[in-house]
Formats: structure tokens, C-alpha cells, sequence
């Protein structure tokens, strides 16, 4: 019996995705690792895909093997090698800017590493006066992101 709960749940992770989570945009760094903690447990409730925990060695990594120091930006190609070594599928890419009067425009992609090509893109825009805001907005835009419903 024992045996047949195993090879299932085997079963139902190998028709899984794997997703990694990347976080970028002008937060602060503890911004931006709520909207990453915040996006992965949204995800990971998703019957399509099993997140990746390794999300701090995959920052460091594509921090280690780009020019991001130099630049701060990071080029979407490195991101996609970087998960194929982590074993990723997918690279959901979370990008936030807050503007002087404090309203967050957050943008999503689930990018696939092999083909670069962007499964789905959505976006929402959202004034920020608390963390409570910030969690609102990475909620909404993370399960639009990943439910099937959302267009």
C-alpha cells in the first residue's frame, strides 16, 4: 500500500512543471523577498506546477554570472540558462517598480527556458502604503499569473 502512495505521488510531480521564481525592480531587498516568498506560495498551490526552493542560490548565481552589479539589470537569457542548470522548466519572472508617488506597477511572465518563449504575461498597478498593499498586489498578480481562468 505504502508502495502505491509513493509511485503515486511520484507520479502526479513528474506531470508537474518545475518553476523558479526571480524577482527584479527598484525595491529594497526585503521587498523584494516578501514578493518572492509571497509568489512561491502561491504557486506552489497550483496544481501545474512545483516550485523550486532554491530560490536564494538561483539569485545568487545569476547575481555571480552577470553583470548585475555593474548595471542592475539582468538579461532574460541569463536567466533562462541559469534555471535550465537548476533543473527549472519555467522561470516566472516577477518585475516591480515603485514610483515617487508611491503607486507599484508589478509585471509577470512564466517564460520557458528552452524555448524563451513567454507562456503568459499579466500586470497590475497598485498604491503602496503598507506591506499589507505589497501582499495584496503580488497575490492578485501571482494567481492571475498561474490560474487557467485568467487571460
Amino acid at each position: 500500500m505504502m508502495l502505491c502512495i509513493i509511485v503515486g505521488v511520484n507520479a502526479q510531480s513528474a506531470s508537474k512543471e518545475t518553476i523558479a521564481v526571480y524577482v527584479t525592480g527598484n525595491l529594497d531587498d526585503s521587498q523584494k523577498q516578501i514578493i518572492s516568498a509571497k509568489a512561491l506560495s502561491r504557486i506552489s498551490r497550483c496544481k501545474e506546477y512545483v516550485t523550486l526552493e532554491r530560490t536564494e542560490e538561483f539569485l545568487n548565481a545569476i547575481v555571480k554570472e552577470s553583470d548585475y552589479q555593474v548595471s542592475g539589470e539582468v538579461r532574460e537569457d541569463q536567466i533562462m540558462s541559469i534555471g535550465q542548470r537548476f533543473g527549472a522548466q519555467l522561470v516566472a519572472i516577477l518585475e516591480v517598480n515603485k514610483f515617487d508617488d508611491g503607486t507599484c506597477f508589478l509585471s509577470a511572465r512564466i517564460i520557458n527556458v528552452e524555448s524563451g518563449m513567454v507562456l503568459k504575461s499579466v500586470d497590475a498597478t497598485r498604491k503602496i502604503t503598507s506591506t499589507d498593499d505589497l501582499i495584496a498586489l503580488t497575490n492578485n498578480v501571482t494567481y492571475r499569473l498561474v490560474s487557467k481562468d485568467s487571460k
